[in-house]
């Protein structure tokens, strides 16, 4: 997962319309995660400025193929994209797998229209590279999606309405629409059990907090110097709520313990609470939280 999600997850574990709705509408209704950001609403912010100038934002791990498609579609990710979506999901036939959704300002046609193509209800599927399972499908003038061949057909799917889109997803859309409209990263989940995860081989964090939950939201509304970052985990019952937020506050004091001044006096505004089976976590994250996080400062 993508560095920068991963800090506002660290936040959330030990710490206009509805955010990316016009990519949100092609997320399929059997998502079990998905995350979004604007990096619109993110170019004057401090901490992401600090990220991107230390090359943070576009650093992977298990996602390491995204920058191989931006070099092969010729997308610069500092100037060509405004926000992306991304989901996990498990279809009804068991299968798993990701989209990853990008709005594009460059018009990424002319390199497309370079490459071997499928046809597939009316849109064409590009293979990036002859030997890999890498494709790209436009589908908007603005909008690309990047998956492998199953991966492509599905966006396909939803955006012609064949597989219902997040919007039918009970659970999945009423977190969505408890985000923040001035969010500009978020993400809405219902964690798979550790068992049926492994028997379809779907992707999840290991965390054992996260894992605690049977779903979660957060989302960080950015300022000039700071963004304040809200996650919301509903656990089973109240006494798996209190449980988790022990554990978390224990996690936080060692963090505040490990830190040196002035970091230890920005963790102190990081704030859990539990309020019957949820538990809420808010935090101001500032850049000099981000660089302790990036290089293990703060031992977590």
């Amino acid at each position: 997962m993508k560095k920068y999600l991963i800090l506002f997850l660290f936040i959330a574990i030990s710490a206009h319309a509805a955010p990316g709705e016009r990519l949100v509408k092609y997320v399929p209704r059997f998502s079990y995660i998905v995350i979004g950001a604007d990096f619109q609403m993110l170019r004057d912010n401090d901490v992401f400025l600090s990220m991107e100038r230390q090359g943070q934002v576009w650093s992977y791990d298990e996602d390491s193929d995204i920058t191989k498609y931006f070099r092969l579609l010729g997308i610069d990710g500092r100037k060509d994209v405004t926000g992306f979506v991304f989901c996990r999901y498990v279809n009804p036939y068991g299968s798993s797998g990701k989209i990853h959704m990008f709005s594009v300002t460059k018009d990424v046609s002319p390199f497309l229209q370079q490459k071997a193509s499928t046809k597939y209800l009316n849109s064409s599927m590009y293979r990036l590279l002859p030997d890999d399972d890498m494709y790209a499908v436009q589908l908007d003038p603005g909008t690309v999606a990047l998956g492998d061949l199953n991966e492509a057909k599905l966006a396909i799917d939803v955006s012609r309405q064949k597989v219902p889109p997040l919007a039918q997803n009970p659970s999945l859309s009423a977190m969505y629409q408890k985000l923040s409209p001035d969010a500009a990263v978020w993400s809405v989940a219902l964690p798979l059990a550790r068992r049926n995860a492994a028997q379809v081989k779907a992707k999840q964090s290991t965390n054992a907090v996260i894992g605690g939950f049977e779903s979660y939201y957060w989302y960080a509304v950015p300022t000039k110097s700071t963004a304040h970052s809200h996650f919301f985990g509903q656990a089973h019952d109240e006494d798996k709520a209190q449980f988790i937020n022990s554990f978390m506050i224990g996690i936080l004091m060692v963090a505040k313990i490990r830190a040196h001044d002035p970091l230890a006096g920005m963790l102190d505004q990081i704030d859990i609470k539990q309020n019957g089976n949820t538990v809420h976590v808010s935090a101001v994250i500032t850049k000099e939280m981000v660089d302790a996080f990036f290089k293990g400062d703060l031992g977590i």
